[in-house]
């Protein structure tokens, strides 16, 4: 989320910009104002904290006078409640008569002369602004070599930081702004809970994940990129005496969306597209990507006879992996209702000949296919 600094004062402005840098925070992402103008053009930008000026001119060049109540009010009008108010005021003479209206609202007052005190206060509001920070769209990854051709390749701009225990590194597509996620382990459970949390916090308008996984001999080729139309989880059921009678649960991906990833693709010479700038081992062949069918669960499979066992459940799946399922489900029990892309490149196909020779080219396709994806998501107004 954005800060919006209301301030006309240079070096005032100076100062507060400095330390909010000095903290982490983006040069992009601080919005000025020095006028009640400026400051009505920018109201309805995605700003998380709100600093004040007691004193504001209504115009250029005009002459500063009590606009606080103004903005606050403003603020309140246009429906942005949940923000952070601070108002940092160089007269604390006239914090008696303000007090009461500003703190009412929301507002805490700091004395711009107490450095320590006004620095204080930002540090306590800048831990709650990251916490709340909004994302439009969020990323999964199991692995950390899943999330490196975001980090090395695909986002130079990218930045790494930390929300609340949850590893996050900052990207954008264009004008929206997302978080590609590094789950705390990989697994079912890890991915479930994680996105679950993610989604609730950030509130983002899509959702995706990227990445490894198995293949079915039948139904997948090592190198192949999948996108899931459809995934379940295999180990849902109930133990019997006679063995495990399966129930597993299942979600679809969007019908719209699954539409214009199945023309995505079928796109001609989209394989080559992904593979540009992509340095390292690759499939003896290109094979052509598709919409498929995931199953999840929480080992690591590397028998032919178990890969057997679970591929009867459903005679056309085609990749496994221990964490598509949970990216799906906790989307679809998500409050907003975030739309999901889950797609990953199959580098085995679970058996004793697992190794990891093509681990960097499908983390870097997968990654590439999702972003390209999520581009021509929002490009279109999404669904």
């Amino acid at each position: 989320m954005k800060i919006l600094l209301i301030e006309d004062t240079d070096s005032k402005r100076r100062a507060i910009v400095s330390y909010l840098r000095s903290k982490g925070v983006h040069e992009s992402d601080i919005l000025m104002a020095k006028t009640m103008t400026d400051f009505a053009a920018q109201l309805n930008e995605n700003v998380g904290l709100f600093i004040i000026d007691f004193k504001l001119p209504s115009l250029d060049d005009g002459r500063a006078s009590q606009n606080g109540k103004a903005i606050l009010e403003a603020i309140i009008k246009a429906g942005r409640q949940d923000a952070l108010l601070l108002a940092i005021s160089s007269y604390p003479d006239d914090f008696p008569a303000l007090r009461e209206y500003y703190e009412a609202h929301g507002c805490i007052l700091a004395d711009f002369n107490n450095k320590k005190g006004w620095q204080g206060t930002l540090d306590h509001l800048l831990v709650q602004l990251n916490k709340s920070t909004k994302f439009d769209f969020v990323f999964f990854c199991a692995l950390q070599e899943e999330r490196n051709p975001y980090v090395v390749h695909l986002s130079p701009n990218g930045r790494q930081t930390i929300r609340a225990g949850i590893d996050c590194f900052d990207v954008a597509i264009g004008s929206k702004k997302g978080t590609i996620v590094l789950l705390p382990h990989m697994g079912l459970v890890n991915a479930s809970i994680t996105a679950a949390l993610c989604i609730d916090r950030f509130k983002p308008e899509l959702v995706g994940m990227s990445g490894i996984c198995g293949g079915f001999a039948k139904r997948a080729e090592l190198g192949q990129l999948f996108v899931s139309g459809m995934a379940y989880e295999y180990q849902s059921g109930k133990w019997v005496s006679d063995g495990f009678l399966q129930e597993p649960y299942q979600v679809s991906t969007d019908h719209i969306l699954l539409t214009e990833l199945k023309r995505l693709v079928n796109e001609p010479g989209l394989i080559a597209q992904l593979e540009t700038d992509f340095n390292g081992a690759r499939p003896q062949h290109q094979q052509q990507p598709s919409i498929g069918v995931f199953t999840s669960g929480s080992a690591v499979i590397a028998d032919v006879k178990i890969m057997a066992q679970v591929e009867k459940i459903h005679r056309k799946v085609n990749a496994l992996d221990m964490e598509v399922f949970g990216i799906h489900r906790a989307a679809e029990l998500a409050s907003q209702k975030p739309v999901c892309i889950c797609v990953k490149t199959v580098v085995d196909l679970g058996n004793k000949a697992k190794g990891d020779k093509i681990h960097a080219y499908g983390s870097f396709i997968s990654a590439k296919f999702l972003l390209r994806a999520a581009r021509e998501f929002f490009e279109r107004g999404g669904i």
